[in-house]
């Protein structure tokens, strides 16, 4: 095969591996707004807890300090293992189940004792989880762009007054950017090659990168080369990066930014810890790299701030290109070379396994003043790294970047796995619990309903029936109260009278106010058995709420006569009732005229001896008197006879008005329906004055059955829920391994 299909090949072949690499990509950032709304509206993402080694075990966040080790490649998926799954003796602060990308950093400082996780709730964990993961697409979206990117760009970062400028300028071996003994780069600067802006040289200040169009003026500012210093040290109009196109003059192995294989930029950048806008802005801009270069001072080596940024870089780069400049003023070369590369090691492991090509001891400055040959070797390098193996630099950080997201997903989902399945066991075995309890609780429900209203009729019928039969009777007796009424003779029979019907109709009130009285203490010990079944209720322990009427001072059996009485009269007859005349006059026979009666018996009685004895004796008296005579003497015995039955009744007038009066009285309450309408209203009242507490009694029943079948029907739901994430997390598990192993299917190898 010639030289030119070779390399036709190899561009084919890598671009089918970024074409592969796009897809999954896609894949997974789908797997990851997936999880995102599945967190948002079905089931808050369990977030693992995991172990940490301080002073003994302990729990706290599962998330790392940012000062551990991070994973060192790819590694091939296996079941992750639950919080639970980790026996204590390999808790320890890295784990290789435990999460990278999808880490939460909760420190509140850096105290590894803070328990930070334990203390907040499931749902703010949750939210937190959110935004990481939208984080994670955007940075899968960056991907996406290095990927579909054909040009490389080059990150040259470091602390700040590390030389990253003077690497900058001895790469393209042009002193284009200023430098001096104090930090001076306040933007970051990207250096391109002029062939990009049709072979003109010049420097473009960019308010905004995303609006920036080299041929549209209005989207960038035209900097003179005798100002851009000015520029780059003060940055007054606040620009986000200086655009500069420039010739660049080869080396011996050719031009770096217009090498005929990619078009490369080299970007220039602030101090890592000039301020923390800086600083963020810096992590930010690393996830558009495809290439880090990180210059570190050979005086000072790894910061701090360096080590974080190594650390962040690493979730997507396994190999960093490392250049510790300044080299030159180091006396003791060795060890500073040992000390660097030891944390090196630490830092990033697969870099320190290729430290030959990937770590450089070097001297930019050397190389302006006349060249090296150790930053020769380091050019090499660069360019081997940046043009030849283009799947380590380009396609590798994607690779691995996605291999840590689908391993974080396979880890929560094993985690989410667990957790419904105790869930459901939880769930479970408190329905099993709750159940007897349930069961007894209706079956109170329905003890205490039934017997509310057994209690609520057995009342109203003892009412009505006491109140029927006593006013019944005391309308059968009303010239019993009338007795008690004293007579002043006949001159004052009128008023005798009026008294009767008043002491008739007072005790007929009396009576009703008894039946009232008798109603009231039925409603109390009615109320008194439904207030004791209450207080069974409440000694169950739920809703507390006691029963009452009024006030909470008030007695809740308490019950007065008044409260039930009457409105108005206890009859429309009685308050109407007046004397009338046939109260004074019994035309009854057989009360008014006994004696007569009696003495007409008699006579008869005499009479029926001897009817000849008496017309004999009759005759001889008739004889012996005259005719005349006679007749005078019956006349006059007629006259006698008549007077004494006048005398009789007047003498027994006081016996009349009394009789008339509550016969007409008992007449009258008989014709409105006095008995029937009293019981009714007794009746109704108490009906009315205890079913409020049976009502009440067993509306709290109610509300404690619904209670708990709201509990119940709660721990069902939770429990659906639990069963449908168990499924959900398990295949999610599924897909993120089959994503992984495709997307470690794509290598180097041809």
């Amino acid at each position: 095969m010639s030289t030119l299909n070779s390399g036709e090949f190899q561009e084919r072949l890598f671009a089918d591996k970024c074409r592969r690499m796009h897809t999954h990509l896609l894949g997974t950032r789908s797997l990851l707004r997936d999880i995102g709304e599945y967190n948002r509206t079905k089931w808050p993402v369990h977030y693992p807890l995991a172990r940490v080694a301080h002073n003994g075990l302990k729990r706290s966040s599962s998330v790392r300090s940012s000062e551990a080790t991070m994973v060192d490649t790819p590694q091939a998926l296996r079941r992750a293992q639950t919080t639970d799954e980790i026996p204590d003796s390999e808790a320890r602060l890295l784990d290789g189940s435990d999460l990278s990308v999808l880490k939460l950093d909760l420190r509140l400082s850096y105290h590894a004792e803070s328990d930070v996780m334990g203390s907040l709730e499931e749902s703010s964990i949750a939210r937190l989880l959110d935004e990481r993961l939208a984080q994670c697409e955007g940075h899968i979206d960056k991907l996406l762009a290095r990927i579909a990117d054909k040009s490389s760009k080059i990150l040259v970062t470091g602390d700040l007054n590390a030389g990253k400028s003077t690497l900058v300028n001895a790469l393209v071996r042009r002193d284009i950017l200023p430098r001096d003994q104090q930090p001076c780069t306040m933007l970051f600067c990207e250096v391109v090659d002029a062939s990009l802006n049709a072979g003109v040289e010049e420097i473009h200040a960019v308010p905004s990168i995303a609006a920036y169009d080299r041929n549209d003026a209005s989207s960038f500012v035209r900097v003179r080369s005798e100002d851009l210093e000015d520029v780059v040290m003060e940055n007054d109009e606040h620009f986000q990066q200086l655009k500069i196109y420039t010739n660049e003059r080869p080396s011996e192995h050719g031009s770096l930014l217009h090498n005929g294989v990619v078009d490369v930029a080299l970007i220039d950048s602030p101090g890592l810890n000039r301020d923390s806008l800086k600083t963020t802005q810096l992590f930010a801009r690393q996830e558009e790299i495809d290439v880090v270069v990180f210059v570190v001072n050979a005086e000072n080596h790894f910061t701090l701030s360096g080590q974080d940024f190594l650390l962040n870089a690493g979730n997507e780069k396994a190999h960093i290109f490392i250049v510790v400049n300044r080299f030159d003023a180091i006396r003791r070369r060795d060890r500073c070379e040992r000390m660097v590369l030891d944390q090196i090691r630490d830092l990033s492991p697969l870099t320190y396994a290729e430290r030959s090509d990937l770590v450089h001891f070097v001297s930019a400055h050397e190389q302006l003043a006349g060249g090296s040959a150790a930053f020769a070797r380091m050019e090499h390098c660069l360019r081997s790294f940046t043009l030849e193996q283009r799947f380590k630099s380009k396609l590798a950080p994607a690779q691995r970047y996605t291999s840590n997201v689908l391993h974080d997903v396979c880890f929560l989902a094993a985690e989410n796995v667990g957790a419904a399945t105790r869930r459901i066991q939880e769930i479970n075995s408190v329905l099993r619990d709750n159940m007897p309890r349930y069961e007894a609780l209706l079956e109170q429900r329905t003890d205490a309903s039934q017997w509310a209203e057994h209690v609520l009729d057995s009342g109203c019928a003892e009412v009505r029936r006491h109140t029927a039969a006593h006013l019944a009777t005391t309308q059968l007796h009303l010239q019993d109260a009338a007795d008690k009424v004293a007579y002043g003779g006949l001159l004052a029979l009128w008023t005798y009278a009026e008294n009767v019907l008043l002491a008739i109709v007072r005790h007929v009130e009396h009576e009703v106010a008894e039946c009232d009285r008798f109603a009231c203490f039925t409603i109390q010990h009615a109320r008194a058995e439904l207030a004791e079944l209450e207080a069974q209720r409440c000694s169950l322990g739920e809703l507390s709420d006691s029963l009452h009427v009024g006030s909470e001072s008030d007695d809740v059996t308490s019950v007065t006569a008044s409260q039930i009485a009457s409105i108005g009269t206890i009859s429309n007859a009685l308050d109407t009732a007046q004397l009338e005349l046939s109260d004074f006059i019994d035309l009854d026979l057989s009360r008014n005229w006994g004696t007569l009666t009696s003495l007409s018996a008699s006579l008869g009685l005499f009479a029926s001896k001897s009817v000849a004895a008496n017309a004999f004796s009759l005759l001889r008296l008739s004889s012996s008197v005259g005719t005349t005579m006679a007749r005078r003497m019956v006349a006059t015995a007629a006259v006698l006879i008549g007077a004494g039955s006048v005398f009789y009744i007047v003498s027994d007038m006081d016996a009349t008005v009394r009789r008339k009066l509550a016969q007409r009285v008992a007449l009258m309450l008989d014709a409105e329906g006095f008995v029937e309408h009293h019981a009714e209203r007794l009746t109704t009242e108490a009906s009315r004055a205890i079913r409020p507490f049976a009502w009440h009694l067993q509306h709290n029943f109610q509300r404690m059955v619904e209670a708990e079948e709201h509990k119940r029907a709660d721990h069902l739901h939770r429990r659906r829920a639990a069963q449908d994430s168990q499924i959900y997390f398990d295949e999610l598990r599924a897909k993120a391994q089959e994503l992984a192993l495709a997307v470690q299917s794509i290598t180097a190898d041809l």
